[in-house]
């Protein structure tokens, strides 16, 4: 059992403009220490904070399906072309292959935990 708070955690920045804190990764990502590679089911929980007026990039997974869960915030996501408002008590499947993405339509930042799991390709 481990326990992480993520204002412990360094962040980093991703898909072009997204500041992210990685709480936990799966057992077989290489280069983390013990107390963050600690999942067997799934391959991430990551905090993710978005500026308002920003977007992240258009992108996809290729075997890895996520779920967004808004916690503060509001905006918009891409996802297969299609454009979808989003705000805080969302929560969004996004299935391996299908292309997304972030909008941050507002002035104050979206706050948001991406749970990844990898599936079988």
């Amino acid at each position: 059992m481990v326990i992480r708070n993520w204002r412990n955690v360094t962040p980093v920045v991703g898909h072009e403009s997204k500041l992210i804190w990685s709480i936990f990764r799966a057992q077989s990502a290489k280069g983390l220490d013990e107390n963050e590679a600690v999942l067997l089911g799934f391959s991430g929980l990551t905090l993710h904070r978005l500026q308002g007026g920003l977007e992240g990039d258009y992108h996809e997974h290729e075997a890895t399906e996520q779920v967004y869960y808004f916690l503060s915030g509001q905006g918009q996501m891409k996802i297969d072309g299609e454009i979808y408002e989003v705000r805080e008590g969302d929560a969004v499947h996004i299935p391996p292959k299908v292309k997304h993405q972030l909008s941050n339509t507002g002035d104050d930042w979206v706050e948001h935990l991406i749970i990844s799991a990898q599936v079988a390709g």
